[in-house]
């Protein structure tokens, strides 16, 4: 999706709308978007857009990967003077905008995976909260998604989600069912 990135930084310097047809991995059907183009960032070795869009007449994020075809218009707009992008993603994990109040959720990990947890947060909220001889318990704000249950899967039994309960169960679900392949 890389090859977007310079029609979109143009498009954002000079304020101007971009048209996006658009293929969501979900879906076989395309669709054609107008975009206010707010900022660009970057998760997973992906780049994302985030802006304003017309038909949905809210923000938006779009994989640039996912970007068909995209062609810079002549319509203007100006930028929302109070945007900031690190402000609206403050509380999310991940590329997904957040629905909702952020939560404190606590984990706890071995000594080990404490050391590479430390050197590589999981969020920037994130905190060290406890220690004993065995374990370190962090925690971190956030508004739960689909991507954090999955980050936590990814350490598997080196984590173990303590709270909000609904979180807990959501990431024990998810290993049962990867256990129950094998």
């Amino acid at each position: 999706g890389h090859k977007h990135l310079t029609s979109i930084l143009e498009a954002m310097t000079e304020e101007l709308e971009i048209r996006i047809v658009y293929q969501k991995y979900t879906s076989d059907q395309s669709g054609t978007y107008t975009l206010r183009p707010y900022a660009v960032k970057e998760f997973a070795k992906r780049w994302y857009i985030v802006g304003h869009c017309m038909e949905r007449d809210a923000l938006r994020v779009y994989g640039l990967d996912r970007i068909l075809k995209l062609e810079i218009t002549e319509t203007n707009f100006e930028m929302e003077g109070n945007f900031d992008v690190d402000e609206v993603f403050a509380t999310s994990f991940g590329i997904y905008l957040p629905e909702g109040p952020g939560q404190t959720i606590t984990f706890k990990t071995s000594l080990t995976e404490a050391k590479y947890l430390r050197d590589l947060p999981l969020h920037k909220s994130q905190i060290e909260i406890a220690q004993d001889a065995e374990s370190v318990t962090f925690s971190i704000f956030v508004c739960p998604n689909r991507n954090l249950i999955m980050e936590f899967c990814k350490y598997g039994s080196r984590i173990e989600v303590l709270s909000p309960e609904h979180v807990r169960n959501e990431v024990a679900d998810e290993l049962i069912k990867a256990a129950s392949g094998y």
